[in-house]
């Protein structure tokens, strides 16, 4: 099958196209602010995604039978600084590439999230009502919604979570950026009322490729890792998994009412039905520790603290 992959250059993108590699399919990897370097892709391209007509230009070239649409202005900030690239890249690109991808008759997968939930209530399902409380939480569910009007049964919404995983350089998922600020002597605060449910890089990236091969499967899902956490526990598990003193951490209360803060509360998801119809399995927090590796650049630290020596393997697609 060939796939494009939008957000290549990030760590999703670039994940998601490494999985439909290995899963034998042809990728064409297209990169927003960085260009997508990924050995064994048809091709790579960067362009820059709010422009419409060449992003048109590019999916009637490419005539793709699956779209993974990974592109997004993913942080809450950026989102509240610049409201109107959040509109572009979480709205109407998704938008554009749903009417595309219906008209070329491909598969649209558009990677959503948790923050479209105002995390009152938690354990959201699938058919529960979106109520964002920031530009990227509402951005996104209005991307959803144009999604699944313009691709109808071509379209499917995965909304995801926290992702924990290994990136290229280092510097990028869950705990490589606690890693960053351990190694920089900051001891880190962490919420203990801010609960959250993590998913692998790889296990979403296999998930996602395989929602692309499933014609059945249109809508809105929910794809996460099986562990409801709360931030805190979440750092506190890292620690005892990578043997490094507890007291990095502290405990802290976000102290703001859910309906006040950009913040939500509990973000946890019902995984009811794609759980129950996918061959890629969901993972546990102890799984997805299993698959992490001490961040690059920061070998030295974590000998010097742990007195444990760091043996680095070389992985296809962050080494070569």
């Amino acid at each position: 099958m060939k796939m494009v992959v939008t957000g290549a250059s990030g760590l999703l993108g670039r994940e998601a196209a490494l999985s439909a590699l290995r899963r034998g399919h042809q990728v064409v990897a297209i990169g927003g602010a960085r260009d997508p370097v990924i050995p064994g892709v048809l091709k790579s391209v960067r362009m820059n995604l709010a422009d419409a007509p060449a992003v048109t230009a590019l999916m009637l070239e490419e005539f793709p039978e699956a779209v993974i649409n990974c592109a997004a202005l993913p942080t809450v900030d950026g989102c509240e600084r610049d409201p109107e690239k959040a509109r572009l890249l979480n709205t109407e690109l998704p938008k554009q590439l749903a009417e595309l991808a219906f008209h070329v008759g491909a598969k649209l997968v558009h990677v959503s999230t948790d923050m479209v939930f105002d995390g009152v209530d938690g354990r959201y399902g699938h058919t529960s009502t979106p109520r964002p409380l920031s530009v990227y939480g509402s951005t996104k569910a209005a991307g959803e919604v144009a999604v699944l009007r313009a691709g109808r049964e071509h379209a499917a919404v995965i909304r995801t979570a926290l992702l924990n995983g290994n990136s290229p350089g280092g510097d990028r998922s869950l705990h490589e950026r606690l890693f960053l600020a351990w190694s920089n002597g900051e001891k880190t605060p962490l919420f203990t009322d801010e609960i959250r449910q993590p998913v692998g890089l790889s296990n979403l990236a296999d998930a996602l490729v395989e929602v692309c091969e499933r014609n059945t499967l249109s809508g809105v899902y929910h794809w996460a890792g099986g562990d409801a956490l709360s931030r805190h526990e979440i750092g506190a598990r890292i620690l005892r998994h990578f043997a490094l003193d507890p007291s990095l951490i502290t405990p802290a209360q976000s102290g703001a009412p859910a309906s006040r803060s950009l913040r939500p509360r509990d973000l946890s998801l019902s995984l009811v039905p794609l759980a129950g119809k996918m061959k890629t399995p969901v993972q546990t927090f102890e799984e997805q520790l299993s698959e992490l590796r001490v961040p690059r650049g920061r070998e030295a630290w974590y000998e010097s603290v742990t007195g444990r020596k760091v043996v680095r393997r070389l992985e296809k697609g962050l080494d070569f």
